[in-house]
């Protein structure tokens, strides 16, 4: 055989090895295809995140990372899940830390409540964070503290110098010990005074007690004569409403009343007819002869 006849060989054998792989992916990529949907899920950031990464659905792997792109000041990532597999407003889809080494993974929290998700829809994720963000925010915190404690060693260092921490620490001790003295000595007068209270207590229950039914009945009582307080007031109400009334029209000179108190004319032909009344009763007392005539037979 003839070197050119090995090498056409060869290409030949390259080209198909060729074909064949290249027909094997497209067909895999293809049965994949078939079998899942993409979903876009939109993250504050990635935190390590990258391609190919296990998506785990309720803890079992259900898909992988496809790709994820930059989008604004959030990354958009692209998963492709199982085609059986329906994302729901009440679902929670998470970038979450498994294992020592940080390894990140996307946990979807599958519920089938809520309203049902569209491929084309974008929903929004939750980046939790991992031990070495939490690790970076405890160091942030013990750093604080340590400020802390250094501003109070000084503050402390400050006040002993002056003698103000002592001063105050020993006034502290002598106000403790006279108020344990306080209550030593007068023990005995607590006790009578507690003793004392709980019987006026156990004094006081027992006459509510014996007495319930006439309390009760004169509260009952009570509240009647407050009721009654009530009716009493609006009849005095209207009362004075309809005086203001008889006063208003008194005023006004309206009725017999009105024009009589209001008519000046009236009161003094009045007077006038009551002297002449009182006149012609004393001519009669004294004339009676005049007014009267009595025949005898």
């Amino acid at each position: 055989m003839s070197r050119r006849t090995e090498i056409e060989v060869g290409v030949t054998v390259l080209v198909a090895l060729g074909v064949l792989i290249w027909g094997v992916t497209w067909l895999k990529e293809f049965s994949i295809e078939r079998r899942v949907r993409v979903w876009y899920v939109s993250f504050p950031q990635s935190g390590g995140l990258g391609a190919s990464d296990e998506v785990q659905v309720n803890g079992i792997r259900k898909g992988e990372v496809k790709s994820m792109q930059l989008v604004g000041d959030h990354v958009v990532v692209d998963l492709a899940l199982s085609s059986e597999i329906q994302l729901t407003s009440h679902s929670r889809v998470s970038i979450r830390n498994v294992g020592l080494m940080g390894e990140k993974v996307i946990a979807v929290d599958l519920k089938q409540t809520g309203e049902p998700y569209t491929p084309r829809d974008t929903i929004q994720g939750v980046y939790e964070q991992g031990l070495s963000e939490v690790s970076s925010s405890l160091g942030e915190a013990m750093g604080a503290v340590s400020l802390l404690a250094d501003e109070l060693r000084g503050v402390s260092e400050v006040l002993s110098k002056s003698g103000d921490l002592s001063k105050t620490l020993k006034n502290f001790r002598q106000t403790s010990e006279d108020l344990k003295l306080a209550v030593a000595e007068n023990r005995a007068m607590l006790k009578t005074t507690i003793e004392n209270f709980s019987a006026s207590a156990q004094t006081t229950k027992r006459l509510t007690a014996d007495r319930e039914a006439e309390l009760h009945k004169a509260f009952e009582d009570f509240a009647s004569a407050a009721a009654k307080m009530d009716h009493l007031a609006g009849r005095l109400d209207s009362l004075r409403s309809a005086l203001q009334s008889v006063t208003g029209k008194l005023d006004s000179g309206k009725g017999t009343l009105g024009k009589l108190v209001n008519d000046d004319k009236l009161y003094q032909d009045v007077s006038a007819a009551t002297q002449s009344i009182n006149a012609l009763i004393a001519d009669i007392k004294a004339n009676p002869k005049k007014y009267f005539k009595v025949e005898i037979f």
